[in-house]
């Protein structure tokens, strides 16, 4: 899905990037979560926009994962990078899994009753009620993955592609280059996920890459 060429030039960038700059709690950041659990991976991918570039800080997916274990490395992770909705800062995750969202919204003082939120949104704000509204108004966000997958690829692939691409990646983030090298798309703008490796942090690499127009 993605040429080789696109993928080490984010490589490249990345390496320089690291060796200037360490963590900037100043800078804009966003947080993809593909919150799975079961037979599922759960993927977090963290990225910053700095000096013009999307920089991936954090990319792990964690195996076999508990609720209230994946609750608190969330948490840590958020504290760490110093990431909060006044920071300039927002939490993408995979609408598919309500009580990982309550969950996450209670530890962060947010109103975990997001449903009836939006209801009232989509009633009152109907002809600008969309993902980019969501982010004026929500810290973590609850995407509609199913409805959003197609547009999310093709923003992933924009953003790896467009001037040699505006990301870049550190090469210790051996999952993430893994996963960009096997991405798969079936030609209909779906991700092949029996075809990619890691695919669950993929998700959350494009949920993460929606702060990022």
């Amino acid at each position: 899905m993605f040429h080789t060429k696109y993928i080490e030039a984010a490589i490249e960038k990345g390496k320089t990037l690291n060796r200037i700059f360490s963590v900037n709690t100043c800078t804009p950041k966003s947080v993809g979560i593909d919150p799975g659990f079961g037979s599922s991976n759960f993927g977090v991918c963290i990225t910053e926009l700095i000096e013009g570039a999307v920089n991936v800080l954090h990319a792990e997916e964690y195996p076999r994962p508990d609720f209230n274990e994946m609750i608190k490395t969330t948490v840590s992770l958020l504290g760490q990078y110093d990431i909060r909705f006044n920071n300039s800062c927002r939490v993408f995750v995979d609408g598919a899994n309500p009580s990982f969202m309550r969950a996450l919204k209670e530890m962060v003082d947010e109103d975990e009753n997001y449903e009836q939120q939006i209801q009232f949104y989509k009633k009152h704000y109907p002809s600008v009620h969309d993902l980019q509204f969501l982010q004026q108004n929500m810290f973590v966000i609850p995407v509609p993955f199913n409805k959003e997958h197609k547009r999310m690829l093709a923003h992933t692939k924009e953003l790896m592609e467009y001037h040699y691409g505006l990301v870049t990646i550190n090469p210790k983030h051996t999952k993430l280059v893994t996963t960009l090298r096997t991405a798969v798309e079936n030609g209909e703008g779906i991700l092949d996920k029996e075809a990619t490796c890691h695919d669950d942090l993929f998700d959350s690499f494009r949920l993460s890459l929606q702060f990022w127009s």
